[in-house]
């Protein structure tokens, strides 16, 4: 591959704004990306904390870990830490959790897309503080080297044995991870392979939107009405029930919208009901 089309895809992955083609894409991986049987791609990338975090002593140590995706504008990034935080404080003793910090997922005027290591560590950085994060949260390279092996999901994870093997892989890192961690640390293989699960998960991301948006900047939030203008809606309304847990914010938003139509259709039927007696 010559040097201007390296170029080329990495400014189509540095994306500055997000489109309804980037929703519909994370919602499946792809074939032939790394999944369960694999191993994951040898990884040795700076962290937040100005380290180096090299996979192989990980298997070195013969130490299962956890690899998740995700940067600061993304919100189920920021929907999912607090679960896995109470994860971590559970299986963190025998499990390795890792955050690779990649692309924005909702760039904006405050936090850009960027193109040099430093500014992306900043970014880390910012994220780890504001998650209040344990665990390592490392650097990808700015073009996204390692997260498009990995198939380009925002907030995806997965889980490999003490021997660098994956034995499960998540669309969503807001799914529940305990049976699969519970499994890796006993030394089993975990119950399921493979979790495609969506409704949850994004519940928990739809509740952190706008709030997440904001933070990134006006821009940010203007794409998204652009780019799914239903889920913007959504995401308006359920921030309005704050402060409750994210994907309950979502369900007050859905049965808000839901008595919002059944009042309006009401209130249509009759009308048209009392044309028909005039």
């Amino acid at each position: 591959m010559g040097t201007a089309e390296v170029a080329h895809r990495a400014g189509e992955y540095l994306y500055e704004h997000v489109t309804p083609s980037a929703f519909i894409e994370d919602m499946a991986f792809r074939d032939g990306t790394p999944g369960p049987g694999d191993r994951l791609p040898a990884i040795d990338v700076p962290t937040a904390e100005a380290g180096r975090f090299r996979s192989r002593e990980l298997r070195d140590r013969q130490r299962p870990m956890l690899l998740v995706t995700g940067s600061y504008t993304c919100p189920m990034t920021a929907s999912s830490n607090p679960m896995l935080k109470r994860l971590h404080a559970k299986f963190g003793d025998r499990v390795e959790f890792v955050l690779l910090h990649v692309r924005e997922a909702h760039p904006g005027e405050r936090f850009e897309q960027v193109d040099e290591h430093e500014q992306k560590r900043q970014h880390a950085v910012a994220l780890k503080d504001r998650d209040g994060l344990p665990w390592t949260v490392a650097v990808d390279d700015p073009s996204g080297k390692l997260h498009r092996v990995l198939d380009g999901k925002p907030n995806a994870a997965w889980l490999t044995d003490e021997h660098g093997e994956i034995v499960f892989r998540s669309l969503w890192a807001g799914d529940e991870h305990g049976m699969a961690l519970g499994a890796v640390a006993r030394g089993e293989r975990p119950p399921e392979a493979v979790s495609n699960r969506r409704v949850v998960p994004m519940a928990k991301g739809v509740g952190m939107m706008r709030e997440v948006a904001r933070r990134a900047g006006p821009r940010a939030e203007a794409d998204l009405w652009r780019a799914a203008p239903p889920m913007a809606l959504l995401a308006w309304i359920a921030d309005l029930y704050r402060p409750l847990p994210p994907q309950w914010r979502t369900a007050a938003a859905v049965a808000t919208v839901g008595i919002g139509v059944a009042f309006v259709v009401s209130a249509l039927s009759r009308a048209a009901g009392e044309g028909r007696h005039r």
